[in-house]
């Protein structure tokens, strides 16, 4: 089955790359999520961009390719890419606005030619549900590039524009493009009729968290309260068909061993608490978003970042070096217990404003996803097993 496909040997630079970066993210977040550091608002984004960036959308890119059953993507967008994300969260840590649009407009440039890219795989090729659903994601995520050199701009104080373009970015970057990228990565590993054709549920399914997504992002920039109810309605039917979708998968993903298709398991199931947070926050502060308590905001970030896309990616890791899981297979389970049980304490903490709680699950969810990257890279860069050498069989 497609699902089973092989992640090319030759997007291996750019996965290095995302992962070099995300050691980045997570050092900050364990240093402030246990107090012993309290970051300045740059470094802060900074810690946010190298996430959503440089470790979930240089991942994504990486995915596209993967999920079209190219060998790589062209040298020069990778290599745009990359530094294009450098770039942008250097801005951020040295908090300065007037070369954020700069920065941005390198980013977007990235962006645009991934679209591009990608739609020109699809020539030619059968469409499925995770070709489908990161196509569609590789859409929103345009819009909400655009939104940022735009709030990039306002916060320089280049162009005037409503106030609410803080949260429209936000907004569509989380729900209207990663959630649709995390579930096109999910569908991949888990296989099925959807990776060789299009089940009506899953075409459903993928057009609702697109049009869902556009809905939030409009809805916020311009105060339109019914559009917001689109949204959360949408991602409720879309969320429930793909759950139902991949049931059997999910209950007989392995549990409690660790593989990459435990990992999409978990990657589904992370959408309920979600969704959970996004409906509360809709129901609760529709009319001043902004009043909504830190804590609730934060938690709907890392369980979309780490809960969704963080266990997306860790199973196409998985893939990318199951030539190698003879290193240190103990890790694997380590990692994916140790960063999603860190990650409900986490949120645990944060939706109670319990500090204590906090400090306790941010080392544990941390360290796991460090001993993770540390895993994969090892064996991404040992040499491949001699001819007649027998392999070790792949988890999941």
């Amino acid at each position: 089955m497609q699902g089973d496909r092989e992640v090319g040997r030759a997007v291996t630079p750019l996965l290095f790359a995302s992962m070099t970066i995300f050691v980045l993210t997570v050092v900050i977040g364990i240093l402030n999520g246990t107090d012993l550091w309290n970051p300045s608002e740059g470094a802060l984004l900074a810690h946010v961009h190298a996430g959503t960036l440089g470790w979930i959308t240089l991942s994504i890119f990486a995915a596209g390719a993967w999920i079209f059953g190219a060998d790589a993507l062209p040298r020069g967008l990778r290599d745009l890419a990359v530094a294009a994300v450098v770039f942008y969260v250097a801005m951020f840590w040295l908090d300065y606005d007037p070369l954020r649009p700069v920065a941005g407009t390198g980013m977007m440039v990235a962006i645009v030619w991934f679209a591009v890219w990608l739609f020109r795989q699809r020539a030619g090729q059968p469409l499925t549900i995770p070709r489908l659903s990161i196509l569609l994601a590789s859409v929103n995520l345009m819009i909400g590039g655009v939104l940022g050199v735009l709030l990039g701009l306002y916060l320089a104080g280049a162009i005037h524009l409503p106030d609410e373009i803080r949260g429209a970015h936000p907004a569509m970057m989380v729900v209207g493009y990663l959630l649709l990228a995390g579930v096109a990565i999910d569908e991949q590993l888990l296989g099925g009729p959807g990776t060789e054709s299009l089940p009506r549920a899953g075409v459903i399914q993928a057009w609702l968290f697109f049009v869902a997504g556009i809905a939030l992002a409009i809805g916020i920039l311009l105060n339109i309260q019914p559009l917001l109810g689109l949204n959360l309605l949408g991602e409720i039917v879309g969320v429930g068909i793909v759950l139902a979708r991949h049931r059997h998968a999910i209950a007989g993903a392995g549990w409690p061993r660790a593989s990459q298709r435990l990992h999409a398991a978990a990657s589904l199931l992370f959408t309920i608490p979600a969704l959970g947070l996004l409906g509360y926050l809709i129901v609760r502060y529709a009319k001043a978003i902004e009043t909504a308590p830190k804590g609730l905001l934060l938690a709907l970030d890392h369980v979309t970042f780490v809960g969704i896309l963080t266990n997306a990616i860790f199973g196409m890791l998985l893939v990318a070096s199951a030539r190698r899981r003879d290193i240190w297979p103990w890790a694997d389970r380590l990692r994916f217990w140790g960063m999603n049980l860190g990650l409900l304490t986490f949120m645990t903490g944060l939706i109670a404003d319990a500090a204590v709680i906090k400090r306790i699950g941010t080392p544990i969810m941390g360290t796991a996803i460090l001993l993770g990257l540390a895993t994969v890279a090892k064996r991404l860069r040992a040499p491949e097993l001699a001819a007649g050498e027998a392999a070790p069989a792949a988890a999941g």
